[in-house]
């Protein structure tokens, strides 16, 4: 049989999730400051996102962007002409090779030539 939650609990975790949010701690020290265990913390955040899941999406802080992860398929490098290189992770000869010609370049312009 599933427990009911009483709107007093839930108003009381979102209150807390909210000041969560605002505090910039890791999830361990802020439970430690609120009295709380972090499976607490990882349970009703669970249970608040799914009540409410157009509430609870992640916003990034003014100034960063989103970013989707990719599994990663070679290095890339962007340079200020927009040049792109992309050498796939599965040719480490080609890497080395775009990595020495690199260096080589920019100790050419006066840059620093070491990684």
């Amino acid at each position: 049989m599933a427990r009911s939650v009483s709107g007093r609990k839930t108003l009381e975790w979102q209150r807390r999730l909210r000041r969560f949010h605002k505090s910039r701690q890791s999830v361990v020290a802020f439970c430690r400051q609120e009295g709380v265990s972090p499976p607490s913390f990882y349970v009703w955040r669970k249970r608040l996102q799914e009540a409410c899941p157009e509430r609870s999406a992640v916003k990034p802080p003014a100034g960063f962007r989103s970013v989707r992860i990719v599994p990663a398929a070679g290095v890339s490098v962007q340079l200020p002409g927009g040049t792109q290189l992309l050498v796939p992770l599965s040719d480490a000869e080609g890497l080395r090779v775009a990595i020495e010609t690199l260096a080589r370049v920019d100790a050419q312009r006066g840059g620093n030539a070491s990684c």
